[in-house]
């Protein structure tokens, strides 16, 4: 059998091919071009991938509305927030401490003892004694900021006995009133108001301290959520970059073929050009996944899974434009200083170590109350007459005094917790310190990061701008005869390239400016 002549390799496309094509067509849709801070479709660049009415139309989504998503949905978030509302009613309950309390008491009921030889004398020889009768109190009781607790309280009885039963007959109830005021004032420990609202004072503290680490987990969420939103916008840049690769790597092949067919270009140029296309498809094979990957970054910061219905996310806001910002350390630090969460949570923990630290020093000292009390009397046979001050002021109960009570030796109880409250204290200070180093530190290397992708953006823009005039360049000295293919694909990849990292720089340089915020404690303005 003789040898049949080779036919001349031309590009055409296969099916499995057509149907990788196929199922790429829903990142075409989805995979903007960032030229001149504009957002380019896939469409435009390779109208040939998006023909299919099998695409799924994707989910365009704007860094605004999907920061908010993810804050919404956030796990750690919706933990800081219960939290929040925890310490907001512990601060409830210490304050409850100063609320005033009611005390009633209603009871009926009858005694019977036996009378010793003397009682026996003074009671008529009845040889028992018997009450019958209700008994009716109420009081009010608080605590005041000064430590003192105060109490004022009535009571009326009504009782029948069998003495004035037996004197009076069985209508001779008397009732008997009291009505007066106790005071006990701690003079040593538990005495003051600094120390009498400490717990109050604590309890504020851990709420404010909550609401500090709320804000604090919001903005570091909404950072990794700026960060995967920006690494799906340079991803789809990615994407359309080789998109671009492999429509320049066509163009050229037919071109290469119509040399081919005219003798003015070997026909091992055609074979380089499908080598490089074959490795531009196996590239936007591999971009295609990093899109996908990001996606799916993205739909797990909001708690969503593909499971909950596919369509595939686009980032529809553009690449930030890059442009040099006057940037001054002093002044990010002062912002910093009075913004930043996290170094506002130290601030707020030394305050309340400092308050166990007053409290603690006053758990020292001896228990020293003074108690004074006034009160009077009244008895009479109609409750009206035992109630009326007339009948009352000539029978006042009135104390005076001092109470003490303290340990034998060193109270070790307040002087261990002195000690823990000192150490704590010391701690509380050393945190605030380390938050004050790293505050600094993250301002200047976020400085550091946006100079520094400033300047790598402005170098590949110039990069960029003479890959596509040598690019151009090529392709008239290819038309002419005077380039070979090899020469003007590489340069055409080049020059993608190029704008790609262009690109990459200007996403560094977003998130340089995040991480900035971020530093500074205003990453959430933008998002109120």
């Amino acid at each position: 059998m003789t040898d049949q002549p080779r036919p001349r390799r031309t590009h055409v496309p296969n099916a499995g091919y057509a149907i990788w094509r196929k199922h790429m067509i829903f990142a075409a849709l989805a995979v903007p071009c960032f030229c001149s801070g504009s957002i380019v479709s896939a469409q435009v660049l390779t109208p040939g991938l998006v023909a299919s009415s099998e695409a799924s139309p994707a989910t365009q989504l704007s860094l605004q509305e999907f920061v908010r998503r993810v804050l919404k949905a956030n796990k750690a978030v919706q933990t800081k927030r219960n939290e929040q509302e925890l310490a907001n009613s512990a601060v409830e309950r210490a304050q409850s401490v100063f609320q005033p309390k009611v005390d009633i008491s209603a009871t009926s009921g009858q005694s019977r003892v036996q009378n010793t030889l003397e009682e026996d004398l003074l009671r008529q020889r009845l040889g028992l004694f018997e009450r019958k009768g209700q008994d009716y109190s109420v009081g009010v009781n608080g605590l005041v900021a000064s430590g003192a607790k105060l109490e004022v309280k009535g009571t009326v009885s009504r009782f029948l006995t069998n003495i004035n039963e037996s004197l009076r007959g069985s209508d001779a109830s008397d009732f008997r009133t009291f009505y007066g005021v106790t005071v006990t004032q701690p003079l040593a420990r538990d005495s003051g108001p600094e120390v009498t609202r400490s717990r109050v004072r604590i309890a504020e503290l851990d709420a404010d301290a909550a609401r500090k680490a709320t804000v604090d987990t919001e903005a570091s969420t909404a950072a990794d959520a700026m960060f995967a939103y920006l690494d799906l916008g340079l991803a789809q840049v990615r994407m359309t970059g080789w998109y671009e690769k492999i429509k320049v790597a066509e163009q050229l092949s037919a071109d290469a073929s119509s040399l081919v067919r005219l003798g003015r270009l070997p026909e091992s140029d055609i074979w380089e050009v499908e080598n490089n296309l074959a490795r531009y498809r196996a590239g936007a094979s591999e971009a295609q996944q990093a899109v996908i990957e990001r996606i799916n970054r993205m739909r797990g910061l909001m708690l969503l899974s593909a499971a909950d219905g596919w369509s595939p996310l686009r980032a529809s806001d553009p690449v930030p434009q890059v442009s040099r910002i006057r940037l001054d350390i002093d002044e990010d630090l002062r912002i910093a200083i009075e913004r930043r969460p996290d170094y506002g949570l130290r601030k707020l923990m030394v305050e309340r170590e400092g308050v166990q630290l007053v409290f603690a020093q006053n758990q020292k000292l001896p228990r020293i109350d003074l108690l004074a009390s006034y009160g009077q009397n009244g008895l009479a046979q109609a409750l009206r007459a035992a109630v009326s001050p007339n009948n009352t002021g000539d029978f006042p109960t009135w104390s005076v005094g001092l109470q003490m009570s303290m340990p034998i030796g060193e109270n070790q109880q307040a002087s261990a917790d002195l000690r823990a409250a000192k150490a704590r204290a010391q701690e509380a200070m050393l945190a605030l310190k380390s938050v004050e180093s790293t505050l600094a530190n993250d301002i200047d290397t976020s400085h550091a990061m946006i100079r520094s992708s400033y300047e790598r953006y402005q170098l590949f823009a110039e990069i960029a701008e003479r890959e596509g005039r040598l690019t151009q360049v090529l392709r008239q000295k290819l038309i002419a005869g005077r380039s070979d293919m090899r020469e003007l694909l590489i340069s055409q990849e080049r020059a993608i390239n190029s704008r790609i990292a262009m690109h990459e720089q200007a996403v560094a340089h977003a998130k340089a400016l995040t991480i900035r915020a971020l530093a500074q404690g205003i990453l959430l303005d933008q998002f109120q």
